[in-house]
């Protein structure tokens, strides 16, 4: 048998065993310190970035008006339309108070609750037709699955 491992380099089992255990280091105050510096710094990050956040909303809020007064007639409905759509509703009634938004928002809202009433109509009745298919194939595979005379029988029963 071949030797892989020179016996004089080798070290005892128990302190190959006191090797291969990982050593958990012992929490200090010097360690919690630097936990608590990592904290600090993470949270100042934290709060530059929501500052960071907060300005570029304040710079589009502020920019709002001068654009909606820049926009062409078409543009501007068309602008109010959209914001009214993804708004929630409370905030679609504040939107519909805005002084430069037309009357013809509203109509093209009823027209776009229209199509959209319609578009699930539409999906209601392929959903149902889907359904009722896909019972019809179940009836039929269940039917295959009978005795002949049990689906007479249940045909004279009904």
């Amino acid at each position: 048998m071949t030797q892989f491992l020179n016996p004089a380099l080798a070290s005892p089992k128990a302190a190959r065993k006191e090797r291969a255990q990982i050593a958990v280091p012992t929490a200090s105050s010097t360690t919690d310190r630097a936990v608590q510096t990592l904290y600090r710094a993470l949270g100042k990050d934290l709060k530059r970035s929501d500052n960071k956040d907060r300005l570029i909303m304040k710079a589009v809020a502020d920019t709002m008006p001068d654009f909606i007064a820049a926009l062409n007639e078409d543009a501007v409905e068309a602008f109010f339309f959209a914001l009214e759509r993804v708004a929630t509703p409370a905030n679609r009634r504040r939107i519909a108070m805005h002084a430069l938004r037309d009357a013809i928002v509203d109509e093209m809202h009823i027209e776009a609750d229209e199509e959209d009433a319609i578009a699930e109509a539409e999906k209601e009745s392929v959903e149902a037709k889907i359904a009722a298919e896909t019972k019809a194939a179940a009836d039929g595979k269940a039917a295959k699955a009978m005795p002949q005379e049990q689906v007479a029988a249940d045909a004279s029963n009904s």
